[in-house]
């Protein structure tokens, strides 16, 4: 059975959860990345990157509802510790794929339409019973 430890950290404007298999980690960012709320990021990146755990990282960025230059800051820090073969953007939100092309750095980053490691959410049909 492969471990799975969930970690959250957040702030007013920003959550990070972190789940870490024994074959990637896998970051969800929902909110507002900018520099007054970007550390949890930084932080959660960085411990990725740690040499000791070369683990794939998958960042889903489905939930960004605001991005500016330390979401772009932040994620070339990590192409540069993580190395590009092992950090991928998932699911980014549309505004996260307009900012990274008018930087011109949306070529840079490998990017995938749905994360294709981490926990499944799967759904519970609701049923309600009519006597």
């Amino acid at each position: 059975m492969p471990t799975t430890r969930i970690h959250h950290l957040n702030n007013d404007l920003l959550s990070v959860t972190t789940v870490r298999t024994e074959n990637a980690w896998v970051i969800t960012v929902s909110g507002e990345v900018d520099l007054d709320t970007v550390d949890p990021l930084r932080r959660t990146l960085e411990a990725a990157a740690s040499p000791r755990q070369p683990l794939p990282v998958l960042v889903n960025l489905r939930d960004v509802s605001f991005a500016g230059a330390a979401l772009v800051n932040i994620l070339l820090r990590a192409r540069l510790s993580l190395g590009q073969d092992r950090l991928v953007l998932a699911e980014p939100a549309p505004r996260v794929i307009r900012l990274l092309r008018l930087t011109g750095l949306d070529a840079h980053f490998a990017m995938s339409p749905r994360p294709a490691v981490g926990p499944r959410r799967d759904r519970v049909a609701k049923v309600t019973y009519h006597p």
